[in-house]
């Protein structure tokens, strides 16, 4: 049998955690940092199937974010350890990663987008009990404040390019729905995605993104977006929160997380027109 608009099993993180950072594309995947019982710096490569251990992180951490490719990814913010967030960036160039220059704003939780190591967005964030709404873009040297979020949030889903961005959901510091748009100047509000939550996974782009998962507690909740509005999809097979994705809207990836614990699995989505085979 085959179908579309469902999620697969993929292969499992070699480290199970959970707040990691995301890059990549469903068939070439990266993650990196992240939390297991502390923060890590553990970066891993995946090619469709499995995943492979890379180079580390210069400095672990966890709640951070991530956008990019495989090849050519940028990590920002986060938390080293506990009390402490820091705006450290991190270039990577397919084998290891280098300090470049610090966001304006120390913060974790961000939303990210971008196509790759030199130009991205930085937006949201927090540093408990503070909210921000400050946005910044990356020229590949460093950062530059730019026009505020209308909804000053933490741990939203986030998709995009540094010129046309998407964020949506995420702590208000309740569960949010608030979405808004990017057009390179300032952001806008448009249709709310349809279930209030935060810490959720995110791929696609400013017109074509889907969200998934989120809480906590855990939830298996996807949504896509078409530019206009957001519609309920298939659920995970696992529900959880604090998860990672990449990919676009038709072909995501999901990683990673927290259930009752934090988790390996790795879920593939094969939207409407991308065809998987079924088992019965």
């Amino acid at each position: 049998n085959f179908a579309y608009g469902v999620w697969a099993t993929g292969g499992n993180l070699n480290t199970a955690r959970d707040t990691s950072g995301g890059a990549g594309t469903q068939t070439a995947g990266l993650t990196f940092g992240g939390y297991t019982t502390t923060a890590v710096g553990v970066t891993e490569s995946y090619n469709g199937n499995a995943w492979a251990e890379l180079n580390d992180l210069n400095t672990a951490r966890y709640w951070i974010s991530g956008t990019g490719t495989q090849t050519s990814a940028l990590a920002m913010a986060g938390i080293p350890s506990p009390g402490s967030t820091t705006g450290f960036t991190e270039s990577w160039n397919g084998t290891s990663w280098t300090e470049v220059g610090d966001l304006n704003t120390s913060r974790h939780g961000v939303g990210a987008a971008g196509v790759d190591n030199t130009s991205a967005l930085a937006f949201g964030g927090a540093v408990f009990p503070t909210l921000y709404g400050n946005t910044e873009t990356w020229n590949g040297s460093s950062w530059t404040e730019v026009n505020d979020l209308n909804t000053a949030r933490v741990y939203p889903g986030s998709a995009g390019t540094q010129t046309a961005a998407l964020a949506f959901a995420g702590g208000s510091p309740s569960f949010d729905t608030v979405t808004e748009t990017w057009n390179g100047t300032s952001w806008t509000e448009v249709n709310n995605y349809n279930t209030a939550t935060a810490r959720l996974g995110s791929a696609g782009t400013q017109t074509a993104a889907l969200g998934f998962g989120g809480g906590p507690p855990g939830i298996a909740n996807t949504e896509s977006w078409n530019g206009t509005n957001w519609t309920n999809e298939n659920v995970l097979s696992t529900a959880r929160n604090s998860l990672t994705g990449t990919g676009t809207q038709p072909a995501a990836l999901a990683f990673g997380g927290y259930t009752t614990a934090v988790t390996a699995a790795t879920e593939e989505w094969y939207g409407d027109g991308i065809i998987t085979e079924t088992v019965d």
